[in-house]
């Protein structure tokens, strides 16, 4: 009976290891799934796509049939893969004025990169194309660099709290409407954590979001919903009492 127990533990433990071994180290490398709609949403593909198509044609011989047939569901995956890389190697910065109706002051949101994808720097690979469910699914490989991943060290060795937001926009708008359903959620994530931080609402609020984990992209209703996770790093808050 020892014996038995001894022989299941230890498949129990060998198992573990390969399952464990399998999982990409999110410090060394990142691995997220990235999906694309097969085809554009009317009316929108050729004011979006146009110039690109147009340089594609001359090319369209050497193509494999996997590219002709999902020639638009892989050009979308490579604008949103990178748009989302950025958020997970660098972070975005933001701005934020709250909405205080007593002062009749308007909200205010900046969002932009902290540093832009630079693919010389950073090598992307796509694994596992899955067409699914009017979908192209795939698996996105990016390595961090040395000094990429120290700063992720610093992010997850420093106490910085984790914040969820979600965010939506118009699918009309295709990848516009991604970024711009990725810039509510990281709005709202800000806004609600500091709702509950602050007894006073502050006149500004400024600092940085590193994406982390997957982000949950789907469509609901005709629109991009995007829940998103991040660690924050505030550099600033000034309140109401400086001015």
């Amino acid at each position: 009976m020892e014996i038995r127990k001894l022989l299941f533990f230890c498949v129990l433990f060998l198992f573990s290891v390969n399952a464990f071994c399998q999982a990409p180290l999110q410090n060394e490398q990142i691995r997220i799934q990235v999906w694309a709609e097969l085809d554009s949403f009317p009316g929108k593909f050729e004011d979006e796509n146009s110039v690109q198509e147009q340089k594609s044609q001359s090319k369209q011989e050497e193509k494999s049939d996997f590219e002709k047939l999902y020639g638009f569901a892989i050009e979308r995956t490579k604008q949103v893969a990178p748009f989302l890389m950025e958020g997970l190697l660098y972070g975005w910065n933001f701005d934020y004025t709250p909405y205080d109706k007593k002062r009749g002051v308007q909200e205010y949101w900046e969002f932009s990169e902290v540093r832009k994808f630079d693919s010389s720097i950073n090598r992307l690979e796509y694994h596992n194309p899955l067409p699914k469910d009017g979908k192209l699914l795939s698996w996105v490989y990016c390595n961090r660099t040395s000094a990429q991943q120290l700063e992720y060290k610093r992010w997850t060795s420093i106490i910085h709290p984790k914040v969820k937001g979600s965010g939506s926009a118009s699918v009309q708008d295709g990848f516009e409407g991604i970024k711009q359903a990725c810039s509510n959620a990281a709005k709202n994530a800000v806004r609600e954590y500091w709702r509950t931080m602050e007894k006073n609402k502050p006149k500004e609020i400024s600092g940085t979001l590193l994406l982390i984990r997957d982000p949950r992209i789907f469509i609901k209703n005709g629109r991009y919903e995007v829940d998103l996770d991040f660690f924050l790093e505030t550099d600033r808050i000034v309140p109401y009492t400086y001015y």
